[in-house]
Order: C-alpha cells, then structure tokens, then sequence
C-alpha cells in the first residue's frame, strides 16, 4: 500500500490525495493518508471529505515516529520505503516509487495527476445551497469569470509575506484584459479572503475592454467559515478563471469543465524561488 502525509490547506489536500491516487491506479495498489497534520494546533482543517471519497486514514505509531524523523530518513524505516519531495518542481523520480511507501510533500503539478481519473474523485459529495445554486446558474449563463486575490497570510505573516510572489492589480487588469477580449459581455466573480479591502481597491480603469464591454462585477463573500470550501466549487462553475498564486484557485481553474475555457495564472509563484512553470500549469493555460 502506498501512504500519503496530508500536509496543508484544502488545496494542498487535493494536490497531495490527486498524485497518490494517481500512482496507486498506475501501480494497481491501495493507498491511505496520514493524517496526523490535523491532531495538532493547526490553522488549516481536514476539508478533503467535501467530495465523494473515503477518508481512508491510516494511524500507527511507527508513521508518527516517521515523521518526526523523516530529515534523517533516506530510504526505509521500520520495512516501509520512504519518499520526500525534494523541491517545488515536479519530480521524474516519483514514477519509480513503489507499492509499500510512505510519501510526503506538497506534489504541486499538473504532471503528478491522472486527470480522467481524478476529476472522478473529485465530485463534490453535497449539494449547493439555494444562494450557490442561484449563483452557478447566473454562472452557467453568462461569460463568467472567476477571479481570486489572495490576501490574508500571504500579507500578514512575515515567513509568508517574504516567500510568494505579491500579485498587485496590474497583474489582474492584464489577466482580465485578455479574457473580455474574448467574451461578449464578462461578468467578474471576485473571491478573496479580504474581500472588503478588494471591494475598496478593486478599478477596472486599467482593463480598457472590460469597460468597452460593459463589465459587471460580482464580489462573492457569503461562504464563510467551514463552508468556505463552496467558493472552490463556485469558481469552477465560471466560464474562465484568473488565479492567484495559490492552490485553492488552482483546483478551481482545474476542475472547470468548460472545454474553451481561458484560464490566466501568474507566471511567478513565489518571490525567490525559482519554479518551473510548464511543471505548475497545464500547458493551455496562459501565464503572465
């Protein structure tokens, strides 16, 4: 059996549970999570059960001792193999991992996952309330497009701010420019977890089309809390997607269905580290 660490965010979850699920169907083996991430005073909740999957955790003490110890670890520990992500770029070793492994890391990229299968996995497991339903329909109908600025820790805490890359509303007025030169009449469905600062700084002056074609604008604020998780769901119900440098509006822009969708993401992720984009995004989205 292969064995995942969850580690993070909904997000990171979602990268986390999409490569071993992957691995498993190609190797023809079972595979479980620890999730002992989630036992301690952690700011990020376990939300992976939002879609249609079993939790399939796994506990023992020989994983947490594993885990403690994981910097002094190479190959094996107590006859389970050992794998640890060693940077941010998809990793070509990981296709020579096998059955019985502990894995651990962030495995954010496209190239990780099997996307016919794993969009199988991901199938929201609730219906959307009457105010999301509404909302996706007007979705459904329009030339939509989801649009997240994230904020929050990324500005907030120091070891954050100094490590991602700070997305400013040029990057925004270039992304939307792009997708209401395509689109008759878009509809901006803004997203953010500050979202009153965005409606304060929010200007479309510098998307000269987006005026030309009578943009409206959409700022989504009611998900609060531990339905926050609704807003993913949302953004992948848009026609087209502008992400930020984050995992969360990744999976929106990934899981939309719409088979013209532009999707615009930033081609710079963190600030000094330097990542390989063609590893990040699928290779139809457009990075600026």
């Amino acid at each position: 059996m292969l064995i995942m660490r969850y580690n993070g965010g909904l997000g990171n979850q979602m990268f986390q549970y999409a490569a071993v699920a992957s691995l498993a169907d190609k190797l023809n083996a079972d595979f479980y999570f620890d999730c002992d991430f989630f036992n301690h005073s952690y700011s990020r909740p376990y939300q992976i059960n939002i879609f249609q999957q079993n939790s399939r955790e796994i506990k023992g003490l020989r994983y947490r001792i594993l885990w403690a110890f994981r910097k002094y670890i190479k190959n094996n520990f107590l006859g389970i193999n050992v794998y640890g992500e060693n940077d941010f770029d998809w990793e070509k070793r990981f296709e020579q991992i096998q059955d019985n492994t502990y894995i651990f890391g962030f495995f954010q990229s496209h190239k990780y996952i099997n996307e016919q299968l794993i969009k199988k996995h991901f199938v929201f497991r609730f219906e959307p309330d009457a105010q999301n339903l509404s909302i996706i329909r007007k979705m459904q109908d329009e030339d939509s497009i989801s649009m997240h600025i994230r904020r929050g820790d990324y500005v907030q805490k120091k070891r954050y701010a100094s490590v991602y890359n700070h997305l400013d509303f040029n990057y925004y007025s270039k992304a939307l420019e792009i997708i209401a030169n395509e689109v008759q009449k878009p509809v901006i469905y803004v997203f953010s977890d500050d979202i009153e600062w965005v409606k304060e700084n929010l200007n479309l002056e510098n998307c000269p089309k987006c005026k030309e074609k009578g943009a409206r604008v959409e700022f989504i604020s009611h998900n609060q809390g531990d339905k926050s998780w609704e807003d993913l769901r949302l953004m992948s119900n848009c026609k087209h997607n502008i992400i930020a440098n984050s995992s969360f509006s990744w999976w929106g822009a990934y899981l939309n269905s719409n088979p013209k969708k532009i999707v615009v993401a930033p081609e710079k992720w963190f600030q000094k580290i330097q990542n390989n984009p063609d590893d990040l995004y699928p290779k139809d989205w457009i990075r600026i």
